[in-house]
């Protein structure tokens, strides 16, 4: 995905840009609302005991489609954090298709191997955020990168790497190697 300039604020269109470059890319690709989706909301009601916020907060990538909460949320959160997590998702919609069944079983099994995959796969979509924030700020926070361990240890993705001094040093060296990659492509 190419980087847009740097203090400039993401747009509308820029985000109909992306959709358009990801539907070339990828062809089942489309954008969905969890509030509009019979089977998002029977995922939501199975969840529910550990995670009361499916439906209103997570975006998901299920069958080629990117389904976010819904066209409010969207509308409420504005364009940029709608790019930010979509090119997020590209990420996972792009290792779905290179490994489909390990990519789609790794998310359902949640101990121990699952657990192991599920961080993998987030992993690399997590780098594609920090490299969002680069591109976007010309810097990558500390909170960024804080919200980013929480992801990792905490029960938003159910304790996937429940080691926080590991992920927070892998975080610390992506960071290192985006922003040098970046100041490369000056």
């Amino acid at each position: 995905m190419s980087a847009l300039p740097i203090a400039r604020p993401v747009t509308a269109a820029d985000v109909a840009d992306l959709e358009a470059r990801l539907a070339a890319e990828l062809p089942r690709f489309a954008v969905c609302y969890k509030d509009e989706s019979r089977l998002q909301q029977a995922i939501a009601r199975l969840v529910r005991p550990f995670n009361r916020t499916y439906l209103t907060q997570y975006t998901t990538v299920m069958f080629g489609r990117v389904y976010l909460p819904s066209r409010a949320w969207c509308a409420r959160q504005g364009p940029e954090t709608v790019y930010r997590i979509l090119r997020h998702e590209a990420v996972h919609l792009r290792d779905a298709r290179r490994w489909p069944g390990l990519f789609h079983v790794s998310y359902l099994v949640l101990l121990p191997a699952g657990l192991t995959m599920r961080a993998f796969w987030e992993w690399r979509a997590y780098a594609e955020t920090l490299r969002v924030e680069a591109e976007l700020t010309g810097d990558i926070s500390d909170g960024l990168l804080n919200h980013v361990e929480r992801c990792f240890t905490g029960p938003d993705y159910l304790f996937m790497c429940p080691f926080p001094g590991f992920v927070r040093r892998r975080l610390r060296r992506l960071r290192a190697r985006v922003l040098a990659e970046m100041a490369g492509d000056s």
